[in-house]
């Protein structure tokens, strides 16, 4: 539901009766003129061939390690699971189940490992005939073309709102020492997808970071996850996602003060490589999440719902999005 005058936009719920029927509701946030759009992503046949596919392989991403010996670099296949009888570098984690592998270099220990990449292989798991499901021309099809705006009065009830119009990947350390603010970001372990060199050295999970933090009441921990899992099988997000609730668990025992929010996924590109990040990913990733943290005292920052509502189809949102979200603090 949008108001593109007043730069205004909202999401809506989808309530399925399973009987072929739906239910669709809008809360309306605003008064005024209001457009409904109501897009069909994927049929329940694409639905059922993304979930299969995605579940069948690891080795839809190449993972590309550089191992530092002496003035020279090695390179060395990498990933969360590398099906071959060659010896392996492994580096595990016992106590949470996280593993990560390379092929191991010769003449160069498994501690050599400094640097990482990433490409797409060109693999697929769909039939020829599952592909013609996801042609453009079927995905994101508008299903309510003639649906006649509506004009929304004002109510003392409603509730307004406004939608104004690096080394890439290194800790980023912000302080304001006049407010005595000091704000840490660090991308998060094993998967992390993309063609730039990112460090590895002294690389920790999610849950490793929040053990390592004693907390109090002036500390804010924020977190978010989901896009670069989703090439991958559910379980190894399910996992991820139950370790950083135990790890939170732990956090509250020993400071329940300390403040922590998830951020959730965003949407993006509906057309790009639908087998490998298609939105149903992410909305299946969004509900598991809102499962295992639904009894944790922990916010919610709802980037998930704010993408829809300002129908961005990016994975990058623009900065009036990430503004929005950033004064959801």
């Amino acid at each position: 539901m949008s108001s593109p005058a007043l730069k205004a936009g909202a999401s809506g719920k989808v309530t399925d009766f399973n009987n072929g029927t739906y239910l669709v509701s809008f809360t309306l946030f605003w008064e005024g003129q209001v457009s409904l759009s109501l897009l069909l992503i994927h049929p329940s046949e694409g639905v059922s061939a993304l979930w299969r596919a995605r579940n069948q392989g690891y080795d839809r991403v190449i993972f590309t390690g550089q191992f530092a010996n002496g003035t020279t670099v090695v390179l060395s296949e990498c990933g969360l699971v590398l099906n071959t009888s060659a010896e392996l570098c492994q580096y595990l984690d016992a106590r949470d189940q996280e593993a990560f592998y390379c092929l191991r270099p010769q003449h160069v220990p498994c501690e050599a490992l400094t640097l990482m990449n990433t490409k797409n292989r060109k693999v697929s798991y769909l039939t020829k005939e599952e592909w013609k499901l996801f042609h453009s021309s079927k995905i994101g099809v508008e299903m309510m073309k003639n649906f006649n705006s509506i004009k929304v009065l004002p109510c003392n009830t409603l509730k307004y709102f406004d939608h104004p119009g690096t080394g890439f990947f290194k800790t980023h350390v912000l302080l304001d020492i006049e407010r005595k603010i000091l704000i840490q970001w660090k991308k998060h372990s094993h998967p992390f997808v993309t063609e730039k060199l990112y460090s590895v050295r002294n690389e920790k999970y999610i849950q490793q970071e929040i053990d390592q933090v004693p907390g109090d009441d002036d500390m804010v921990i924020v977190i978010t996850l989901g896009q670069h899992f989703r090439p991958f099988p559910i379980n190894i997000f399910i996992r991820r996602a139950i370790n950083i609730q135990k790890a939170i668990k732990r956090l509250f025992l020993r400071s329940p003060g300390t403040k922590v929010i998830l951020k959730t996924e965003n949407t993006r590109e509906i057309h790009e490589n639908t087998e490998m990040f298609s939105d149903f990913h992410g909305y299946i990733q969004n509900l598991i999440m809102k499962d295992i943290f639904v009894d944790l005292n922990v916010g919610i920052i709802d980037a998930w719902d704010m993408t829809i509502a300002y129908s961005t189809n990016n994975i990058h949102p623009p900065d009036y999005v990430i503004e929005n979200q950033i004064a959801m603090f």
